[in-house]
């Protein structure tokens, strides 16, 4: 169990400090990107329904163009909803474990399952112990 928990450790620290600076520059980059291209994307859509409202008040009257423009929101909002399905019906598989990770994660599950009540035992103590000691 020992050597369970060293093989854990270590994989999970080699993977931490390897890739922990490039996922967060990563992770900011597309957030920024995201929301700049959501900002774009909503002025577009605002600037394209102004242009039609403005161009069919004339002949739809007072009463028509705000049906015409809710059609249009509307049609947009289904087609929409039809991309999401389509990539979430298009997500692949997640990619097929390590063979050394798999190994790691079968030998912790049959352990958890042999000895569920010194492993929740022992959870509840080192909880209890790290949450004895004050934040700075």
């Amino acid at each position: 169990m020992n050597d369970l928990i060293k093989l854990a450790l270590a994989l999970a620290e080699d993977s931490a400090v390897r890739h922990s600076r490039q996922a967060a520059a990563q992770m900011t980059f597309d957030a920024i990107v995201t929301v700049a291209a959501a900002v774009c994307a909503l002025a577009a859509l605002a600037c394209g329904l102004a242009a039609l409202w403005i161009d069919v008040l004339p002949s739809a009257g007072a009463v028509g163009t705000p049906l015409i423009v809710a059609v249009v929101l509307l049609a947009l909002s289904f087609a929409m909803i039809a991309l999401l399905r389509a990539v979430l019906k298009s997500r692949h598989e997640p990619p097929a474990v390590d063979g050394a990770l798999a190994l790691l994660l079968g030998e912790a599950k049959r352990q958890l399952n042999d000895h569920k009540g010194p492993v929740l035992t022992a959870a509840l103590l080192v909880g209890l112990f790290a949450g004895t000691f004050e934040k700075k």
